[in-house]
Order: C-alpha cells, then structure tokens, then sequence
C-alpha cells in the first residue's frame, strides 16, 4: 500500500471513531508516531488540529438530533480548552520519548479501567474482583 493510502484510511477511522466519541485520536497519534515517525508533540499538535473539524461536524450531527445538552457541552469545552493549553505547556517540558511514555502509560490505564468496570444496569459487563 502507498504512503498516501495508509494516510488516508488511518484518517478515515480516526474520524469516524472520533464522531462517535470512541477516541479517534488514539488512532491517529499512534498512525503518527508509529507509522509516519512523526515526533510525539507534533503528532499531539496534529491531533488537536485534526479534532477541531471533527468536533464541529460530530456535534453538528448530533445538535440536529437533539442529543447536545449546550450548557454541559459549553462547560466541557471550556475546560477542554483550559486543559490542552495547560497540557501543550506541560508537554514542553517533557522530551519526546517521555510523552510517548506517558501517553502509552494513560492509554494501558484507561484500557485496564474500561476492561474491568461494569455500567450500572448493564448486564453484560463482568466486574472481575
């Protein structure tokens, strides 16, 4: 497969899994870290450039469906907003390797969280003790 082929599809899943809030991101900093040897804060950088217009298309969609809670929604933002410059300032101060180590570390801890916890009134979920 060529270069641009790959591109594209890791962009295509990454904003598919994004609209529908699976962490597209994930996808897409792993396509460019591992696969494209982007280094780590520019990949991240990329990331958040490339959420932007998923964000408003997702949101769009689901506003015409009436699923937005805007005041809840306007609130997460501001806070996403403050977070990213908080962890743009943060990640400056870490070498490359290390981000990707925090990121893997963050990204195994989340994993092992969503394995073994159980949503109340879901049946299917299994809490391991």
């Amino acid at each position: 497969m060529s270069g641009w082929l790959i591109a594209s599809l890791a962009g295509l899943l990454s904003g598919m899994a994004g609209a529908m809030g699976l962490g597209g991101g994930s996808v897409l900093l792993l396509y460019l870290t591992l696969w494209a040897g982007v280094p780590q804060l520019q990949a991240q950088g990329i990331n958040l450039l490339f959420f932007i217009p998923n964000a408003i298309v997702a949101l769009l969609i689901h506003s015409r469906s009436g699923l937005v809670q805007w005041r809840t929604a306007l609130t997460c933002a501001a806070g996403g907003l403050i977070g990213a410059a908080g962890g743009f300032l943060l990640a400056e101060k870490i070498s490359g390797g290390g981000l990707g180590k925090v990121f893997g570390i963050f990204l195994l801890v989340l994993g092992v969280r969503e394995l073994f916890s159980r949503k109340a009134g879901d049946e299917r979920s299994v809490k391991v003790r």
